[in-house]
C-alpha cells in the first residue's frame, strides 16, 4: 500500500517478494466484481431487448384485434349484399321462365297460322288443277273443230259456245284468283295485327310490372335480411318429382324435406319469431316452369316472410 491505496496489480507478489494471503484474495474479488458487472450489463441489455419485443407484441395484438373487428363488419355487409343479389337472381330466373313460356305460346300460334296458310295453298293448287283441266278441255274442243269439216256452221256454233264457256271459265278463274289474293292479304293483315296486339300486351304487362316494382320501392323500404331470422329454401324439380332443401337458423347445411314438413317448420318459427326472412333459391337447372316457381315463392312469402306480412297488413288497413 502506497499513500493509502491498495496495489491491485497481479504481479505484486513477484515484485515485492511477499507471500501474503490478502493480495491474492483482492485479485480474486476484483475478478468476481468484474464478472458480476459484466453479467449485470448483459442482463440489462437482455431485459431492454425483451421489453422492446414485448411492446412490439402488444402493438401487433392491438393491430390484429382492430383488423379482426374491421373484417367482421365487412363480412356482415358482404353477406347482406350476397343475400340481396341471390334474391334478385331468383326473380330474374322466374322472369326468364315466364318469357320462355310466352315464346312457346307464340310458337304454337305461329304453327297454327302456318297450318292455315298450308290449307289455303292446297286450295290454290286445286284451283290451278281445275284451270289446267279446263285448258285441256278447250284444246280438245279446238281439235274437234279442226277435224269436223262436215258441218261448218254447226262447228262454228259449237266453237262459239266453247269460246263462251272458256271465257266464263277464265272469268271464274280470275275471280277465284282475285278472291285468293284478297284472302292472302286479309290473312297477312290479321297476322300483323295479331303480332302487334301480342307485342303491345307484352309491353303493357312489362310496364305494369316495372311500375309496380318502382312504386313498391318508393313507398316502402327495401327488403333486407339484416336483423331478421334467415331461413333458406332451395326448390327444384327432377322429372315429375319436386325437391325441397331446407336450411333453418343456426344450421350449417341444407336438409331434404317434404312440402308438408316445410310448412310445419315455418309455422313453428313464425309463432316463435314473426320476423322471418324467407330466402327462396331457384337453381339454374331447376327444371321448373314459371308458374311453378312463382306459385311456390309467392306461397312462402305471403304466408311466412316478414316483408310480405307487413304489406298484407297495410292492404287490410286501407280496405
Amino acid at each position: 500500500m502506497d499513500d493509502g491505496f491498495i496495489d491491485l496489480r497481479l504481479n505484486q507478489r513477484s515484485s515485492e517478494g511477499d507471500d501474503s494471503f490478502w493480495p491474492s484474495f483482492t485479485d480474486i474479488m476484483t475478478v468476481i466484481v468484474m464478472i458480476f458487472m459484466l453479467a449485470m450489463v448483459i442482463l440489462l441489455l437482455r431485459n431492454m431487448e425483451l421489453l422492446s419485443q414485448l411492446r412490439s407484441t402488444m402493438e401487433a395484438e392491438q393491430q390484429a384485434a382492430e383488423l379482426a373487428r374491421t373484417t367482421g363488419e365487412e363480412n356482415v355487409t358482404l353477406e347482406e349484399k350476397l343475400i340481396a343479389r341471390e334474391y334478385e337472381l331468383s326473380m330474374l330466373r322466374m322472369q326468364m321462365m315466364r318469357m320462355e313460356e310466352r315464346a312457346e305460346e307464340q310458337e304454337a300460334a305461329i304453327a297454327s297460322q302456318r297450318h292455315q296458310i298450308t290449307t289455303l295453298s292446297r286450295e290454290r293448287d286445286l284451283l290451278d288443277t281445275q284451270v289446267a283441266r279446263l285448258n285441256r278441255e278447250s284444246d280438245q274442243l279446238r281439235n274437234q273443230l279442226t277435224l269436223s269439216n262436215r258441218n261448218i256452221e254447226r262447228l262454228n256454233t259449237d266453237l262459239d259456245q266453247a269460246n263462251q264457256r272458256q271465257a266464263a271459265t277464265l272469268a271464274d278463274l280470275e275471280a277465284l284468283r282475285l278472291s285468293f289474293s284478297s284472302q292472302e292479304e286479309e290473312l297477312s293483315a290479321a297476322l300483323a295485327q295479331n303480332m302487334t296486339a301480342t307485342q303491345e300486351l307484352s309491353d303493357l304487362k312489362t310496364d305494369f310490372s316495372d311500375l309496380k316494382i318502382k312504386y313498391d320501392k318508393l313507398v316502402r323500404p327495401a327488403r333486407t335480411a339484416k336483423g331478421k331470422t334467415l331461413v333458406e329454401v332451395r326448390y327444384a324439380k327432377s322429372g315429375s318429382k319436386y325437391r325441397i332443401d331446407y336450411k333453418g337458423p343456426g344450421q350449417s347445411g341444407f336438409k331434404r324435406i317434404s312440402r308438408k314438413t316445410l310448412d310445419q317448420k315455418l309455422t313453428r318459427l313464425k309463432k316463435k319469431d314473426n320476423n322471418l326472412y324467407v330466402k327462396v333459391i331457384l337453381p339454374k337447372d331447376s327444371g321448373l316452369s314459371y308458374s311453378e316457381a312463382w306459385s311456390f315463392t309467392n306461397h312462402l312469402h305471403q304466408n311466412y316472410d316478414y316483408y310480405f306480412q307487413e304489406e298484407a297488413k297495410k292492404e287490410r288497413i286501407v280496405e
